[in-house]
């Protein structure tokens, strides 16, 4: 996914507050436009879920669990609120971490009658998602 991304134009790049996520952001996105904190919220430690190896496996967590449930609401808020700040047409690169992508997008899919699956996501893995007037719609 990293390749696909790199060369296209952003209208935002942001990233989470880690150094790793900001290098990831400067390298695909050809600049940082700023850090977002939202994309690296107090989840109470990296290994919270514990080792979660596919998105089915997310998507079971999401089912059972409220606070899972909470968060990935969480998480959808900060990415809506970034396509806010942009125009319609435009793109947001967005560089997070690990569940903190899996989980919304598992759920996202979910919503939008387009599950996502496979293993978890690895690193410069994640999500395509188009919006309209804030809202995810693909």
């Amino acid at each position: 996914m990293a390749a696909s991304l790199a060369g296209a134009r952003y209208a935002l790049v942001v990233a989470s507050p880690l150094p790793r996520a900001q290098e990831t952001a400067r390298l695909i996105g050809g600049g940082l436009d700023g850090i977002e904190p939202s994309l690296l919220p107090d989840i109470g430690g990296a290994n919270l879920f514990g080792a979660v190896e596919t998105l089915a496996a997310w998507a079971r967590l999401l089912a059972e669990r409220d606070e899972v449930r909470a968060f990935a609401d969480q998480q959808l808020a900060a990415w809506s609120a970034l396509a806010r700040r942009v125009g319609e047409r435009d793109r947001v690169l967005a560089v997070s971490h690990g569940g903190i992508i899996d989980l919304p997008a598992v759920s996202l899919g979910a919503r939008l009658g387009a599950p996502v699956t496979g293993p978890s996501f690895g690193h410069c893995e994640g999500v395509r998602v188009t919006y309209a007037k804030g809202a995810p719609v693909r």
